[in-house]
């Protein structure tokens, strides 16, 4: 079997891995009640990974036979040991007053969980039944790594450090600046505040014992803090602190290191902490751009379709049609509009046209009125619909009014004629690629005919809209008949021209 130069590095990795579990599984079966039975297992889980370091080193000196699913398998089984002792003796333990077994535990089967994982990519990756994938290392190349050596894949990342003890600050920076990181340190709990208000950081290592604030206290308030309480800390503690290494992960800590440190679990545990916070950084970026798009798709709804019923689709995903009486409805039509056109470039009448309908959505605002539509160079609004008014023919001429002034100001001479007539709608919303809110049924087609026999530069409204008009406010306003119009599908209806300017 040949070891590759591109697996070297990931199998080195793999067998320092091995050795830390190997480590803390030994310190979790010397924790064990003697001769008690969770003792055996833990001897169990000691065996299981002195077994597959054995194999791992026989993988990485080419001494592994058979073939790759063997190895694979061979490699495979302690691990499967490691994980099934570890579960059943993790059960066991919960009822222990003691929280440092089940806190070392937990790293036990994380450990194994970590191995198992990248196990078969190692194995297919380094052998390939006998014949190497790339050239061979030479031999004097394959040995361990020093601890300084990082990943080609590894993250560099800004790690503050609070101890108060300056070796041990110092002897962080030595072994972690090597590895792309930048290093901040301070020298107790307070200042690491300060530091972390001032500054962003990938990853604290932080203390338990420290003047001031101690550790416990640092932690508590970080993951109080919104702005904070995703950041990851790994904390710093003596082997005769692990009880503190479990207070500290209930808290909140992503791990703990003990020390003195070994340099390769140091570079594993930042590595695994500055990951999983690259991951949740992607995460939230990912949310914020679904959030900005949400925004942006509702602000886009809201601009065709009316504010209510946007709320109602939103929370029911379809909008119910509605029956709503005594709503006044208004028409405007530019008169003489198409041959207008004809004679002009478009150029020349799309601004003046967008100035007009502009000016008459601020109208609408201020007269509590809803604008349905605009139709080529037809304007369509209500009162009383979606935003109940008592009045809604009062707000429907005095908008009128105002639309009359406002196409004398901002066109170039253009003539509007206004119909309005009240009474029961029907609402609701059509499409599925384009919606499009709509209203339907008998006072929709009286108020659209009244527009079009109404008067030029004026309001028209239905002798109806005139007679709602008079007992809604109990005025008596000027205006002129026009007479009786026949309109399809109705009796004769008596047109009213509305004389007093507002």
């Amino acid at each position: 079997m040949t070891l590759l130069v591109d697996t070297s590095r990931q199998l080195n990795d793999t067998v320092a891995r091995a050795a830390a579990l190997s480590e803390l599984a030994s310190t979790v079966r010397a924790a064990l009640p003697r001769g008690s039975e969770a003792e055996q297992d833990g001897q169990r889980i000691v065996d299981a990974v002195h077994l597959l370091m054995e194999r791992l080193d026989a993988l990485a000196s080419g001494r592994s036979e058979g073939s790759t699913k063997r190895i694979r398998h061979d490699l495979r089984t302690p691990l499967n040991h490691v994980l099934g002792y570890g579960e059943m003796l993790l059960d066991d333990v919960r009822s222990m007053p003691e929280p440092q077994l089940r806190v070392m535990l937990s790293q036990v089967l994380e450990g194994g969980k970590g191995i198992l994982q990248g196990l078969d990519e190692l194995v297919e990756d380094v052998l390939d039944d006998g014949h190497p994938r790339a050239t061979p290392l030479p031999p004097a190349i394959r040995h361990r790594p020093p601890p300084a050596m990082m990943r080609p894949d590894a993250l560099a990342g800004r790690i503050l450090v609070a101890d108060d003890n300056p070796d041990n600050a110092a002897l962080l920076r030595r072994r972690l600046t090597p590895l792309g990181h930048e290093i901040v340190t301070v020298s107790d709990g307070a200042e690491a505040l300060a530091a972390i208000d001032e500054a962003s950081f990938d990853l604290i290592l932080l203390d338990v014992m420290m003047p001031r604030l101690d550790g416990f206290e640092v932690l508590t308030r970080l993951k109080a803090d919104d702005l904070t309480r995703h950041l990851p800390v790994i904390m710093i503690t003596s082997l005769d602190e692990l009880d503190s290494a479990a207070r500290c992960i209930e808290l909140g800590a992503a791990d703990y290191l003990t020390k003195p440190f070994d340099a390769v679990l140091l570079q594993a545990r930042i590595q695994s902490c500055l990951e999983a916070k690259r991951l949740r950084d992607q995460q939230a970026e990912v949310l914020l751009r679904v959030e900005q798009e949400r925004a942006r798709a509702r602000e886009l709804l809201r601009v065709i379709l009316p504010d209510p019923v946007v709320d109602e689709l939103e929370r029911t995903n379809r909008v119910k049609p509605r029956r709503f009486e005594g709503v006044a409805v208004l028409f405007c039509d530019i008169v003489g509009f198409t041959r207008y056109c004809d004679r002009r470039e478009p150029e020349d009448v799309l601004p003046q046209l967008q100035r007009l309908v502009e000016a008459y959505e601020d109208a609408m605002g201020v007269h509590r009125m809803q604008k349905i539509k605009t139709i080529g160079d037809g304007f369509m609004a209500v009162a009383g619909l979606l935003d109940p008014v008592e009045h809604p023919v009062h707000h429907a001429v005095t908008c009128a009014a105002d639309m009359l002034r406002i196409a004398e100001q901002v066109t170039d001479g253009w003539s509007v004629r206004i119909g309005i007539h009240e009474g029961p709608v029907v609402a609701g919303v059509l499409g599925r690629r384009q919606f499009q809110f709509d209203l339907w049924g008998d006072t929709v087609n009286t108020a659209a005919r009244v527009e079009s026999y109404g008067v030029s530069g004026s309001i028209t409204l239905s002798r109806h809209a005139w007679d709602r008009l008079t007992e809604e406010r109990g005025l008596a306003p000027e205006g002129r008949s026009l007479g009786l119009v026949s309109m399809k599908g109705k009796d004769e209806v008596e047109l009213v021209e509305y004389l007093e300017r507002m």
